[in-house]
C-alpha cells in the first residue's frame, strides 16, 4: 500500500498540466488558473491551491515532494528489516489508499475526491495516535506523510470552495492557509515528539511562500505566519 501510495504521488507529479502549459494570460492569485478553467473542466488535483505541492514548481517543493517519496521507501525498507514488526495499524492503511487514490477521483467528481482527501490524513494521523505503533523511525515516515497529505486535502477544499462558490480567490487562499496552521497546530501537539508531521507543513508552507511571492504579498506573508506558529509547537513539544 505505501508503494502504491508513492507510485500515484509520482505519477501525479509527473502528469502534465494542461493549466500552466495553455497560453493564457499572467494571474495575480495562486487559485486564478482554477478560475479560468472552473467552467470548463471537472476539478484535478493540479489546480487545487496546493496543486502546487503535488505538482511542484520550485525546488522547495520539488525536495517535499522527494522526501515524502523517500519517506515511503524508507518504510518499506525498515519494516523489511524488522523481522517482528508490529503490524502496519489499519487506519494508516486506509490512508494511504485514500491518498493514492483521490487525485484521480478528484478529476471526475470533486466532491467525492475532496472527502476521501480529507479521509487520507485523518485516517493516517488516527492510525499514529490510537493503534499500536510501529518502531520510532517508521512513526516519522508516517508523520511526514500524513503533514503532506494535511496540505493537499485542504488545498482540495480551497479549491472546491472557490470554483463552487463566488469567494475571491485571494481570501479563500487565506482561509486555506489559516486553517492549516490551526489544525497542523494541533495535530503535532497531539503526536508529541515525532515533529516529522510539523516538518512537512513548514516545508510546504515555505514552497508555497516562494511560489506567490510574485503573485500576492498577503499570501506569502501569511505563510510565513503559519511557519511561526508550526515552530512554535514543534518547540513546545521538543522541549
Amino acid at each position: 500500500m505505501v508503494a502504491m501510495f508513492a507510485a500515484s504521488c509520482l505519477m501525479v507529479a509527473l502528469r502534465p498540466d494542461a493549466v500552466r502549459n495553455a497560453t493564457v494570460a499572467p494571474h495575480s492569485t495562486l487559485l486564478e488558473d482554477l478560475a479560468y478553467w472552473g467552467t470548463q473542466t471537472p476539478l484535478r488535483a493540479e489546480d487545487d491551491l496546493v496543486g502546487i505541492v503535488q505538482n511542484p514548481p520550485n525546488i522547495a517543493l520539488q525536495s517535499l515532494l522527494a522526501a515524502v517519496l523517500v519517506a515511503c521507501v524508507v518504510y518499506i525498507a525498515l519494516r523489511a528489516r524488522v523481522r517482528f514488526a508490529p503490524p502496519v495499524p489499519a487506519a494508516a492503511l486506509l490512508g494511504l489508499t485514500a491518498g493514492a487514490i483521490w487525485p484521480w477521483l478528484g478529476t471526475t467528481r470533486p466532491e467525492a475526491g475532496l472527502a476521501v482527501a480529507a479521509l487520507a490524513p485523518v485516517a493516517i494521523v488516527g492510525g499514529m495516535l490510537y493503534e499500536r505503533r510501529p518502531p520510532g523511525t517508521m512513526n516519522w515516515a508516517l508523520g511526514l506523510i500524513a503533514g503532506w497529505l494535511t496540505v493537499s486535502g485542504i488545498g482540495a477544499a480551497a479549491a472546491l470552495v472557490f470554483m463552487r462558490l463566488d469567494v475571491e480567490s485571494e481570501l479563500v487562499t487565506l482561509a486555506a492557509l489559516l486553517a492549516l496552521s490551526l489544525i497542523g497546530a494541533q495535530v503535532q501537539l497531539s503526536l508529541g515528539r515525532n515533529v516529522a508531521y510539523a516538518i512537512a507543513i513548514i516545508w510546504a508552507m515555505l514552497g508555497i511562500a516562494a511560489a506567490s511571492m510574485s503573485l500576492s504579498m498577503t499570501v506569502s506573508t501569511a505563510c510565513v505566519l503559519g511557519i511561526a506558529t508550526m515552530a512554535v509547537v514543534v518547540v513546545r513539544v521538543t522541549t
